[in-house]
């Protein structure tokens, strides 16, 4: 009777084990939920002449990696990015996406606003945009106005070809709940690009707003044909916006007119002959930003045979596959894939103001503001590496010691230092210096350049440099019209550090001195 009792105690217990094990099975296959996952792509562009172009073609940037979305998409979506920023300033992350729908080519925009109460995103209205390329599409957050506010901000290339930007802000004074508004919509058919400007520290500690950045604006004057239409012309026109905190808007602050002048145009419309290749081997070679606040000298070397991009700044270099090119008026799109980080793109925007000189902007595509970018923005000279030296005898040297020598003093951009030369010797005073010397001037190539030597035991210039006139801007009546213009002043003499070798010259690291003279 005992064996019966254990018997049965062993078979209830194994029947027990059983419905538990089967009942937490059911359970846990019950709770299991699968996440919806959206997928990143690269979208097929709008085709031309019924074939796929390499703009529609996958970057090696972008893959088919998954990401998590936390706006719910419609059926008819196809999500393209998305960013996460606090765009309302309520210390909860924001989330845009950009989606493609089935009915239309173009990218649109949307805003999920979080809430802290539901724990979920409130999709917002969507913004339209006239972009349909994801290589020319950036969507990034800034704070532009100074105010500790983010900005919700979008680029890229139109079907058309032109460039656009459109800036948004949260609004919640006079708005029920609160809603984005632009303030700021720009259309042309060269360069935008956002001035960011240093900020104090009270601001990076949130003590204090800081100074708005501008927006530029270049872009072509238009001029009649021989039909009578209205086509770009060779001339500029350069337009600031700045932040106006009344209106809300971006408004028109200067507008200055740039006359191709300069230009040889031959050489100009040599280079612009509409095919990537003539661009391209235009661009071959080392370039050197003119402009180095911080002391240091930054290089481009364009190798179109290779595909590569070569960003240099002292002992450290970046290289960019050049991936693809798009030609636009006075100027190109590059689109690059850094070679050892595969998710990094950048997309420069080069456009072409002397037959030696470029303007650059420079585009990181992850989502992300990297001030740093910002600083290789600005204007390239290309380095002339079949130069040879030569005793300067020309007409240029005999301007620049027409304007130097005599009985002139010269005066520092800051101020602090005057410089004056006579009879191949110059003498240089600060409040605590006092140098002299001797100097010579040789050519180089194009370059005009002075050596200077230092009778004195120590020598504040103790370099080689390249001397160059500045500009500025003078008005003039055309046609019964008034127009500006960029003419050389001879009253500035810029000295820019050389590097000098039997066959070339080069910038190098130092001080940039911009002298002009005193009456």
């Amino acid at each position: 009777m005992k064996t019966k009792s254990i018997t049965l105690l062993f078979v209830i217990v194994a029947l027990l084990l059983g419905a538990g094990f089967l009942a937490s099975k059911k359970f846990i296959k019950k709770t299991e939920k699968a996440t919806t996952r959206a997928k990143v792509v690269t979208p097929k562009g709008a085709q031309e002449n019924g074939s796929d172009t390499d703009e529609d073609k996958p970057s090696s940037g972008f893959n088919s990696e998954n990401f998590d979305t936390f706006i719910p998409l419609l059926p008819n979506e196809t999500l393209i990015n998305s960013i996460t920023i606090d765009f309302n300033n309520d210390g909860y992350d924001d989330e845009v996406i950009t989606v493609r729908k089935s009915s239309s080519e173009d990218f649109i925009i949307i805003p999920g606003l979080f809430n802290p109460d539901t724990a979920d995103y409130d999709r917002l209205d969507g913004i339209a945009t006239p972009i349909s390329h994801i290589r020319t599409f950036s969507l990034s957050g800034m704070d532009l106005t100074g105010d500790h506010r983010n900005a919700l901000i979008y680029q890229g290339v139109a079907d058309d070809e032109n460039y656009v930007m459109q800036l948004f802000l949260w609004e919640d004074e006079n708005y029920d709940g609160g809603e984005l508004i632009n303030i700021g919509d720009f259309v042309s058919d060269g360069t935008i690009f956002i001035q960011q400007v240093e900020r104090s520290d009270s601001y990076q500690l949130s003590l204090s707003k800081g100074e708005s950045f501008s927006v530029w604006v270049y872009e072509s004057e238009k001029q009649a044909d021989e039909n009578g239409n209205l086509v770009p012309g060779p001339n500029q026109i350069q337009k600031e916006y700045k932040w106006n905190a009344s209106s809300r808007k971006y408004e028109l602050f200067n507008e200055i007119k740039v006359t191709a002048g300069r230009l040889a145009a031959n050489e100009l419309s040599r280079i612009q002959d509409g095919t990537v290749e003539t661009f391209a081997a235009f661009l071959d070679g080392l370039w050197y930003k003119t402009a180095n606040e911080d002391n240091t000298i930054r290089y481009l070397y364009f190798d179109y045979d290779k595909k590569e991009i070569i960003l240099l700044l002292s002992d450290s270099q970046e290289v960019y596959e050049w991936d693809d090119s798009k030609l636009r008026h006075n100027g190109i799109y590059l689109y690059t894939v850094n070679s050892d980080i595969t998710n990094l793109q950048r997309r420069f925007d080069i456009l072409l103001t002397a037959v030696d000189e470029i303007k650059i902007t420079l585009y990181d595509s992850i989502g992300l503001v990297i001030t740093q970018s910002s600083l290789w923005d600005g204007q390239y000279k290309k380095m002339n590496l079949q130069s040879s030296i030569e005793e300067n005898d020309t007409e240029e040297k005999n301007i620049f010691l027409t304007q130097l020598e005599g009985d002139s003093v010269w005066t520092s951009d800051d101020g602090n230092y005057y410089i004056s030369f006579n009879d191949m010797r110059y003498d240089f005073v600060s409040d605590t210096e006092h140098e002299k010397g001797l100097y010579s001037m040789m050519k180089i190539g194009s370059y005009d350049v002075m050596q200077l030597r230092s009778t004195s035991y120590s020598s504040i210039l103790n370099m080689t440099y390249a001397l160059e006139f500045g500009t500025k801007v003078v008005t003039e009546t055309v046609k019964k019209q008034t127009v500006e213009k960029v003419v050389t002043d001879y009253n500035i003499i810029i000295f820019t550090p050389v590097k000098i070798t039997p066959t070339d010259c080069f910038a190098t690291d130092g001080r940039v001195y911009t002298f002009t003279h005193n009456e």
